[in-house]
C-alpha cells in the first residue's frame, strides 16, 4: 500500500483484502454542493462511523452548506472551500488560495478520502489529499485520480443507494452493523428555543397545527405555480383550519411580493432566515409542502413529515424518504417526465397537472378538516 507522500495515479483497483480498514483513522468526505445533495450524504457518513469507529472523519464543503452539517456527531472537523472566492480574482491569486487549501488537506494526513460529487475540481482536490486510499465514481478521466473506483452506471437507485456505492467499494457494503439511516440534520436545544420562541413571537400557536409550504426552488421547471400555492393555503386554513407559513430563499423575494397579494390574511410569510434558523423552524412544523429543492430535504432531516411537490426529475432517486414517517412524493405520470430539463420548452404540464385538490388528498390523511 502506498504511503502518505506518494501521491502517484493508480489505474488498477487493489483487492479488497489489501485493505486494513482498522489501521483507518483519518477520513475525508467531500460533497461541494447543494443543500439537498450535502443532506443525503449524512446517511453515508453515519454509516460510516458505525463501521469505522475508531476513525475521525472530516466533510470538505462550500458554505453556506457546512451550516448543514455543524454540530453532526458523526463528524470530527468542518473545511470549507470557498469557491465564490477562488473563482471571484485572478488566476494567480486563486491558485495560491487553492494550493493553500491542498497544504492544510495534506497537513491532516488522511488515510482514507471520498469523493461524493465527482466533478473535476473534487477530484483533484481528493488526489492531492495524498490519501493511500482515495475513492470515486467512474466519471471520465477522473477515474484515474482514485485507487478505487464505483460504478456509476448500475441502473436505477436513489440517491443515497447512490452514495453507499462508495461504501461498498471498500467492502463494507454487506457488515452487519451498518444501519442505513435517513439524512438528519442536528440541532442544538439553543436553536429549538430559538423557534418556538419566534412562533411565539409572531403569535402562531404550537397547540394549533402548523404546515410549512415552500413555494421557491432554483429551476423554474420544478416550480409548482405561484397560484396553486395561494390556494393551497387559502384552502389549508379555511377547510382544515390550520396555521400556515410560508418560507423562501435569499432569491425568491419576488415570489414572496406576489404571494402576499394573493393569500392576504390565510397565511404568515416568515422572513429571510439562516439555514440553520430554518432548520430550527422547519422542526416545528406538524407537516411541510414544498417544491423538489433543497428545503423540502431539510424538512425530512429534522424529523418534519414533508410532501414534496415533482415534475421533471425522478422521486424514486430524489425523494428516498419512507411513507411511514408521513413523506410523500406527489406528482402525475405525464409521458415527457422525467426530462431532467431546467426550463420547460412545452406547457408545464407536469406541474400544472397536480392540482390543489390532489396535495389536499394527502393532507387528509393527515388530519382532520374543519367541521
Amino acid at each position: 500500500m502506498k504511503t502518505q507522500s506518494n501521491v502517484g495515479i493508480v489505474n488498477t483497483e487493489l483487492m479488497r483484502s489489501d485493505l486494513n480498514l482498522s489501521s483507518i483513522r483519518r477520513i475525508l468526505v467531500t460533497r461541494f454542493r447543494f443543500m439537498g445533495d450535502v443532506i443525503l450524504t449524512t446517511p453515508v457518513i453515519s454509516s460510516l462511523k458505525e463501521a469505522l469507529p475508531q476513525a475521525e472523519i472530516s466533510y470538505l464543503v462550500e458554505p453556506p452548506y457546512d451550516a448543514l452539517l455543524q454540530h453532526n456527531p458523526d463528524i470530527h472537523g468542518i473545511i470549507p472551500f470557498q469557491r465564490h472566492r477562488y473563482d471571484h480574482c485572478n488566476w494567480v491569486t486563486s491558485l495560491r488560495l487553492q494550493w493553500q487549501l491542498v497544504q492544510r488537506l495534506r497537513e491532516k494526513r488522511f488515510d482514507l478520502a471520498i469523493d461524493l460529487f465527482g466533478i473535476p475540481r473534487s477530484a483533484w482536490f481528493v488526489f492531492f489529499t495524498g490519501a493511500p486510499i482515495r475513492i470515486g465514481g467512474k466519471f471520465r478521466y477522473r477515474h484515474h485520480l482514485y485507487t478505487h473506483t464505483f460504478d456509476t452506471e448500475t441502473g436505477w437507485q436513489t440517491a443515497i443507494e447512490f452514495h453507499y456505492l462508495a461504501l461498498k467499494t471498500l467492502g463494507l457494503g454487506q457488515i452487519n452493523q451498518i444501519v442505513r439511516s435517513q439524512p438528519k440534520v442536528y440541532l442544538t436545544s439553543k436553536e429549538i428555543d430559538w423557534a418556538e420562541n419566534f412562533l411565539k413571537t409572531h403569535k402562531l400557536n404550537k397547540k394549533k397545527f402548523l404546515i410549512g409550504l415552500h413555494p421557491g426552488g432554483t429551476w423554474p421547471a420544478k416550480l409548482w405555480p405561484e397560484h396553486y400555492y395561494a390556494e393551497l393555503a387559502k384552502r389549508l386554513h379555511r377547510e382544515f383550519d390550520t396555521q400556515v407559513i410560508f418560507t423562501h430563499g435569499p432569491k425568491e423575494k419576488e415570489i414572496v411580493r406576489r404571494l402576499k397579494e394573493k393569500v392576504e390574511e390565510a397565511a404568515f410569510f416568515v422572513p429571510l432566515l439562516s439555514l440553520r434558523q430554518l432548520a430550527a423552524l422547519l422542526q416545528q412544523c406538524d407537516l411541510y409542502i414544498s417544491n423538489d429543492c433543497g428545503p423540502m430535504h431539510l424538512a425530512v432531516a429534522v424529523g418534519t413529515p414533508t410532501f414534496g411537490i415533482f415534475g421533471p426529475s425522478e422521486p424514486d432517486i430524489w425523494f428516498p424518504y419512507d411513507p411511514r414517517q408521513g413523506h410523500r412524493a406527489i406528482y402525475k405520470p405525464i409521458a415527457c417526465r422525467p426530462c431532467h430539463l431546467h426550463q420547460c420548452p412545452r406547457l408545464h404540464q407536469c406541474m400544472t397537472e397536480v392540482s390543489v385538490s390532489d396535495v389536499l388528498k394527502h393532507v387528509e390523511n393527515v388530519l382532520p378538516r374543519a367541521s
